[in-house]
């Protein structure tokens, strides 16, 4: 048949896409004003040839740069995830040998124990409910904390707070209800108190004193007589912050003789603990090195200094991954 072998055995595709562009660039170098006009305007059947054959070009174009476009998405997204993953770790690059003489530091003892109160209520005739106390600040609030759900929510929301330490704040449940830890189960209620708030005293605040703390005592605060801040919750670091510390020097370690001799380089991992005021007050090692390196970690991370770690508003002490690395260059 006439047209057997064409059905038969059809070339490749990439076999014709050879074969038009050798026979398109024969044709520009014959006529290149001829060629370029015949492609857009597809005149004939070699112009409409030219015509798919851009077309297609174009085709391929496109889809390089969608698997290119591709391929660097992946990267990012490799690199983002892998340095979400270090994100505890603080790398502190200490290189070129140094003496450093060792900082003793003891642990801050916590300040004097905490006091103040507050109370409130708006002359309900039953006992204030059960519920969360509000966020603890130690600016003054702006309005006084009620256990009903707002009818209208308004179109500038200001929270409820109450006037104490955030280092005193206990773990908070964002879904539970605005009340008394010891209140009583029940319908809402703000209890037989005045001045606004909940409990039964007076001045804004929650429970039985006088002022806008929380708690027997008066003023602001928490703990009971006069207000006075006091060592937060015991002088503990903290387990989570709203701000990492941050590094603002970079001392350089010593290298040992033995080290030196048998060429050891690495990276030692020290758990350091920061105190509010941003210098180390502990360092314990996690991962070390041989030969008298992971002494001299020690005594470098003595000399780190940061800016503390932050916790609603307030310096706290925390613990962070700090890797030293020694390196022979």
């Amino acid at each position: 048949m006439l047209f057997e072998d064409a059905f038969l055995d059809p070339p490749s595709i990439l076999r014709r896409l050879t074969d038009a562009c050798v026979e398109a660039v024969r044709d520009f170098r014959r006529n290149p004003k001829a060629y370029v006009v015949s492609a857009f305007k597809g005149d004939g059947i070699g112009g409409r040839r030219r015509k798919t054959l851009l077309r297609f070009g174009l085709a391929i174009g496109i889809v390089v740069y969608a698997v290119f476009f591709g391929a660097i998405l992946v990267l990012w997204s490799i690199h983002a995830k892998a340095k979400a993953t270090a994100a505890d770790e603080l790398e502190v690059h200490m290189i070129n040998p140094d003496d450093f003489k060792m900082q003793e530091i003891e642990m801050p003892k916590a300040d004097k124990k905490a006091g103040g109160g507050g109370g409130g209520g708006r002359n309900t005739p039953t006992p204030a409910s059960k519920g969360q106390l509000p966020k603890f600040s130690l600016t003054p609030p702006l309005i006084a904390p009620r256990p009903e759900p707002t009818p209208r929510p308004p179109s500038l929301p200001v929270p409820e707070t109450v006037q104490v330490d955030p280092r005193l704040e206990p773990k908070r449940d964002e879904l539970a209800v605005t009340g008394l830890p010891t209140g009583v189960p029940g319908p809402p209620s703000a209890g037989p108190g005045s001045g606004g708030g909940m409990g039964d005293g007076s001045g804004g605040g929650m429970g039985p004193g006088n002022g806008r703390g929380v708690g027997p005592g008066n003023g602001y605060n928490m703990g009971g007589g006069d207000p006075r801040l006091g060592g937060g919750s015991g002088g503990g670091p903290a387990t989570s912050v709203d701000q990492q510390p941050i590094l603002l020097n970079n001392p350089v370690p010593r290298y040992t003789e033995e080290a030196r001799k048998n060429k050891i380089q690495g990276t030692v991992t020290a758990r350091v603990l920061i105190g509010a005021d941003g210098s180390v007050k502990q360092v314990k090692i996690v991962r070390g090195l041989p030969d008298g390196l992971d002494e001299q970690a020690i005594q470098a991370a003595y000399q780190l200094r940061f800016r503390a770690a932050m916790k609603s508003g307030q310096p706290v002490a925390f613990w962070k991954n700090v890797l030293i690395e020694f390196n022979l260059r």
